[in-house]
């Protein structure tokens, strides 16, 4: 991977991308397909990974028209996932911290995730980067869901930083698509992510320890 150059902000996905965690939005899905005794036959979960709990809740409306209560179908979501996420925290991904400090000590450094604030809130309290991460864009910021540029827009206009100066790490695809969608190049985190269409990412890790450990010191300097 040719590392970017005149870096200036750097934006960090949550679920997927720091923390491993897209296993529990799975159970999410399962668990409300199940409790409305609904078929998860062939369902390809990875379709709901990266996108907002109004957004999977929508998909699912389409495919099963019955959950005709959406409020209620995104409630029940986000409940099971936070609850999970509480009871059992998922992982950081190998060398997430390490790499969320390098890239905070030089350049503004926050989190652009489709979940909600309360998710963020405990991810940073228990991860040690709350006093490192500059900003969050939850999905209490904005309607339109990834794969729309929306979120990383908001960003970088929130820092007053050109898209082009900015670096994202994302997992899945929506997410890579949003950011390519806004202008900002993208590394795709594949942990527990298949890899991504051509085009969507200027390179991939597997986790953060594939990172050179100057990485974020050659791709701009510090604000």
């Amino acid at each position: 991977m040719h590392p970017p150059s005149s870096i200036r902000a750097v934006f960090f996905d949550l679920d997927g991308t720091l923390i491993d965690s897209e296993s529990l939005t799975d159970r999410a899905v399962l668990y409300l397909l199940q409790k409305h005794a609904l078929p998860a036959n062939n369902l390809d979960l990875r379709l709901f990974h990266g996108t907002t709990w109004r957004a999977i809740a929508l998909q699912l409306k389409a495919l099963f028209p019955t959950l005709d209560d959406l409020d209620y179908t995104i409630e029940l979501l986000s409940t099971h996932f936070f609850e999970q996420s509480i009871s059992a925290p998922p992982p950081l991904i190998p060398a997430a911290q390490e790499a969320f400090l390098a890239a905070s000590s030089r350049f503004p450094t926050g989190i652009v995730t489709s979940s909600n604030a309360d998710s963020v809130d405990h991810f940073l309290r228990h991860s040690g980067l709350g006093s490192a991460c500059s900003f969050v864009v939850s999905s209490e910021q904005y309607t339109a869901s990834k794969p729309d540029p929306s979120c990383y827009q908001l960003a970088a206009e929130q820092l007053a930083i050109p898209p082009a100066q900015c670096l994202v790490f994302e997992d899945s695809t929506p997410g890579l698509q949003a950011a390519k969608a806004a202008g900002i190049p993208a590394i795709a985190v594949l942990y527990s992510a298949p890899p991504p269409p051509s085009g969507l990412a200027i390179g991939s890790i597997v986790d953060y320890t594939e990172l050179p450990d100057t990485f974020f010191e050659q791709i701009g300097e510090s604000t």
